[in-house]
């Protein structure tokens, strides 16, 4: 493996065109070899850290990690039980707060003791055991508190702050709960005065829980959590370190969770693609910090698993490079007619940039 990212000060002239392909710190392409340069084009690459490939070094690889898919079980009561607690609040009292706190110490107890695959695709519960009920913002919210415990876990939180952050995801889209249902499970595009009945949620959220006795941390993460780095998301317009930084790490896995689901109107991206957009979005809307931690923390592509290229080969991940996971080395099985190959066939994703994942399938042993 001797391909490496080395930084570059790119001579972005408009109307020119790129004579490298250009990258960021996480290997996603920014812009390719020959591609026209743009005012759009030159302004992003301004703000952003610009590499280009270089083969004189080693990139360090990992292996593909042995993992657990998150116990269907476990993730299923944490479900039912957050809507049996919340599905009918108004105003959030202590005992609720009481019951929410038994969750969080469950998320935990699991992520604590064994590393897990997070891709909710495949840990999603079954539709028929809730079909009486409308719980997909409950669904969505366990999703985002088990990624925002993991990132907690890898940046070091110790445990009273990993509770508090925890919960914090857990109770962050409450005020959903005060928004039409037909606004909320709209399948097509919201109008305006839509968008701004949905913005309403984090005050109203906040609102529920003003008798709870919570810490402003937790508040902080329900009233937050739609603000940006750039200082251009609600309903304050807060940027930079004026965001909590527990809303800064809810931020980052609401939106790869929204990204990852299914929708009435499309289906969810690859964990991959969801990954690669967060990255993309690192230093614009979220803390870089927060973003590397999270990149970090998840595993995209376990030990078995099986993917398909987008040219249509099937094979496992071997190998993940530990400064760009989005492009590991996959060991071809099946070319791409669908043929048996004998011989041992490897793709370098890292020097493919032609090729990407397509699908992953994941069934652990036993």
């Amino acid at each position: 493996m001797n391909l490496v990212l080395e930084k570059v000060q790119p001579n972005s002239a408009l109307g020119k065109t790129a004579s490298v392909d250009l990258f960021d710190a996480s290997g996603m392409l920014l812009l390719q070899k020959g591609q026209l340069i743009t005012e759009g084009i030159k302004v992003r690459l301004k703000k952003r850290e610009v590499y280009i490939l270089h083969n004189q070094r080693n990139v360090s690889f990992s292996e593909a990690q042995k993992v657990k898919t998150f116990p269907k079980d476990v993730y299923i009561k944490l479900v039912g039980s957050l809507w049996s607690i919340y599905h009918d609040a108004k105003l959030v009292k202590p005992e609720q707060i009481q019951k929410t706190v038994i969750l969080v110490e469950t998320i935990l107890e699991e992520l604590q003791t064994q590393k897990f695959y997070l891709d909710f695709n495949v840990i999603r519960l079954d539709m028929e055991k809730f079909k009486q009920h409308d719980y997909s913002t409950f669904v969505h919210v366990v999703n985002v508190a088990l990624l925002t415990a993991l990132t907690g876990i890898w940046m070091g939180y110790k445990e009273n702050s990993l509770k508090y952050l925890t919960l914090g995801a857990l109770l962050h889209d409450l005020g959903k709960l005060q928004i039409p249902r037909e606004i909320l499970n709209k399948p097509g595009s919201l109008t305006d005065e839509e968008f701004k009945i949905i913005r309403k949620h984090t005050f109203l959220g906040e609102k529920m829980l003003k008798n709870s006795r919570l810490s402003s941390s937790v508040l902080a993460m329900v009233r937050e959590h739609h603000e940006r780095w750039n200082g251009k998301g609600y309903p304050l317009g807060l940027y930079g370190k004026s965001i909590h930084i527990n809303a800064q790490i809810v931020a980052v896995a609401d939106v790869y969770e929204a990204l990852t689901a299914d929708r009435p109107y499309r289906k969810g991206l690859p964990p991959y693609h969801a990954l690669e957009m967060i990255i993309s979005w690192s230093g614009i809307d979220f803390n870089p910090k927060v973003v590397q931690a999270f990149r970090e923390s998840l595993i995209l592509y376990p030990e078995n698993a099986i993917v398909t290229l987008n040219t249509g080969e099937v094979g496992v991940v071997v190998a993940v490079p530990t400064q760009m996971p989005t492009r590991p080395l996959v060991r071809i099985l099946f070319d791409s007619n669908g043929r048996f190959l004998n011989r041992e066939t490897y793709v370098d994703l890292l020097q493919e940039l032609t090729r990407f994942i397509g699908r992953i399938e994941f069934k652990e042993d036993g």
